[in-house]
């Protein structure tokens, strides 16, 4: 039967709005409206306003996600007021949040953390909640002139549900620059003076939903930001930074003394960095307190190692000033994306850690964490970050560092006796941020924990290094193995090695079908294994030959598996080349990683032949 086409027409349409609604429906809520504002002072004190009406369509939605909500203030310069809170229920019925819904309590990162114990969250506890109801939520938040440098802000435009319309404002009095910047914003601010206030005005429309995918881009690049100060350019805001006592890196007594102590243990100053970065990552408590909610304000290296516990800041502070003392010259670094920074908008929001750059007599700089023992320079893991030098009195220092590739090569002979044991040679080479360089200069024992992942340490009966520096490692191994070759009704299997320092080690075995956003990989690697495999006398292989060779514009692998007699050739190799996939390749990566980890290229399988 043909409708007539104005039936079609109006069909057409029905469909489409059950199909909108339906797409804003499969979701736990809906942000109908959100506002984020920032008003600057005329005295330099300034506020944040924020409000936003939430739509619950599911239990979950206020059983998990949204059924309350938590802010974080330092009471001593900051000042939280609760505009309003009201909860409009799905039959209009209006349920104004009780005075015993808003308690105050410690937030959990200070829970440790003495010197934070002024820090307050209010929990606001929602009323009448119910699938349709609406929350709706207003507050500011008042900071002193003294809270923060200058009034900035990194913020990310996305919410874990869909937003209709988000209005981001920021009010300067006339007179003060607002540097800004904008990421995956396409529209411009509305700018509109009036007699005394400068306000810009963003509008944007229809957020999608932050997905949870595995592999996200680490610095969310892909997503909406603005980026703001209000300080002239990046070097005041760090000039102003630095005017903490902290950062002269003085050291008391008791501190000293205890670098004195481990001066006369070590006798190297590789050494004696890493004793000291060991006591400061593993025998100082770290403190998970934000640098933006203390105020940006880090303590002297003498408070920190009395109250044993500090912020990431606090410690790498401690860290530069005790190899200072021991008379290892070192700095406090920040760093942040390189892609973020800008002379103007730089502000301390965007610093992702902090690091020390130490350095040794006739040596390099190496760059060290407060917060862990390294095994290589951290160096390795600054690609694509500005490195931002904090010391006072010092011109702004800004650098970057242009990092290769991270090599892999694993060779081996090995010969497989009647009794299905394992001899051979090994011969394995890593660069880079692979190299663990650090911890090798300091236990060469360690060498043999490199291939652990394939052999138990007394499988080893040998490992040599022949070449050691902070770019590249070359060890030589013997060893002797059972229990590697599995047997199933006459048929032997055995797995081809590989190493978990490489692509294995990310775990990418199972993979979805389609992306919404781009993957990032955790870094760039050329990784290859060539083995030879002498089978036992009167066995042969069943298993297929194999010959693969998938290349694509972000990468390659190739995979042989070939016999000659007893003797089989096996080369792996994987290359890749970009760190971040488009959703567009996301098909063509999932191929290449699957083929990867297929088991017919990772497996042998071999037989007693025919008498």
């Amino acid at each position: 039967m043909t409708y007539p086409r104005h039936i079609q027409i109006l069909t057409l349409f029905l469909f489409l709005g059950i199909t909108a609604s339906a797409q804003q429906e499969n979701t736990d809520a809906v942000y109908l409206s959100q506002l984020k504002e920032y008003t600057l002072n005329k005295d330099g004190s300034w506020s944040y306003r924020y409000s936003h009406r939430l739509k619950l369509l599911s239990y979950f939605s206020f059983h998990t996600l949204y059924g309350e909500d938590f802010i974080v203030y330092n009471p001593e310069m900051q000042k939280l007021k609760i505009n309003h809170s009201v909860t409009t229920m799905a039959d209009g019925t209006k349920v104004v949040t009780p005075e015993n819904a808003y308690n105050e309590q410690l937030p959990g990162f200070a829970a440790n953390a003495p010197f934070y114990n002024n820090l307050r969250e209010m929990a606001v506890t929602h009323t009448g909640l119910e699938r349709g109801a609406v929350i709706d939520f207003d507050y500011t938040l008042s900071s002193s002139k003294d809270f923060s440098p200058a009034m900035t802000g990194n913020e990310l435009l996305w919410m874990n549900s869909p937003l209709k319309e988000l209005t981001f404002i920021i009010n300067v009095p006339n007179g003060v620059t607002l540097n800004v910047e904008q990421y995956n914003v396409t529209s411009k601010p509305l700018v509109k003076k009036e007699a005394s206030t400068t306000t810009y005005t963003w509008t944007l429309t229809n957020l999608p939903a932050a997905t949870r995918e595995d592999f996200r881009p680490r610095e969310q690049q892909n997503r909406p930001r603005i980026v703001f100060s209000t300080a002239k350019n990046a070097a005041k805001l760090v000039e102003s930074f630095l005017a903490q006592p902290a950062f002269t890196l003085k050291t008391d007594e008791v501190i000293q003394n205890n670098v004195l102590e481990i001066r006369k243990e070590k006798i190297t100053d590789l050494a004696v960095m890493m004793r000291i970065q060991d006591m400061v990552a593993n025998e100082i408590n770290y403190h998970l307190v934000p640098l933006s909610i203390a105020g940006f304000r880090v303590r002297a290296a003498s408070e920190t190692y009395k109250s044993n516990g500090g912020t990431e800041a606090e410690k790498a502070v401690l860290l530069a000033s005790m190899l200072s003392a021991a008379g290892i010259p070192s700095e406090v670094v920040a760093v942040i994306p390189d892609r973020f920074y800008d002379k103007k908008t730089f502000n301390l929001q965007l610093v992702e850690r902090f690091l020390v750059k130490a350095t040794r007599a006739n040596e390099e700089p190496v760059y060290l964490s407060p917060l862990q023992n390294d095994l290589q320079d951290q160096r390795y893991w600054l690609a694509g970050k500005k490195i931002i030098t904090l010391v006072q009195g010092k011109s702004l220092q800004v650098d970057t560092k242009k990092i290769d590739g991270n090599e892999l090569g694993f060779t081996g002979n090995f010969i497989i006796g009647n009794s299905m044991d394992i001899t051979g040679t090994i011969s394995l080479e890593l660069t880079n941020r692979l190299d663990p360089f650090l911890k090798l200069a300091q236990d060469s024992a360690y060498a043999k924990k490199l291939i652990s992942g394939i052999f138990d340490t007394p499988e080893i009966s040998l490992s040599t290094i022949n070449r050691l520096n902070n770019e590249e490692l070359t060890v030589r191994y013997q060893v002797a193995a059972t229990g590697k070759i599995k047997e199933i009704s006459g048929h032997y299997f055995l797995k081809i090695p590989s190493l978990p320092s490489g692509v294995d080690g990310w775990h990418m075995t199972e993979m979805v079908t389609q992306r919404n956003e781009p993957l990032e990989i955790p870094f760039l690697v050329n990784e290859s294994y060539q083995y030879s495999i002498t089978l036992p006398e009167g066995y042969e292989m069943v298993s297929p030959e194999v010959s693969l060779n998938l290349n694509k514009d972000f990468g390659f692998i190739k995979v042989n598996i070939t016999r000659d007699g007893r003797t089989l050739q096996i080369n792996r190799s994987i290359h890749l080349a970009k760190t971040t996939i488009e959703p567009a390749d996301y098909a063509e990566f999932r191929l290449l990683l699957n083929s990867w980890n297929n088991r017919k290229y990772r497996e042998i399988i071999f037989r007693k032949g025919p008498n």
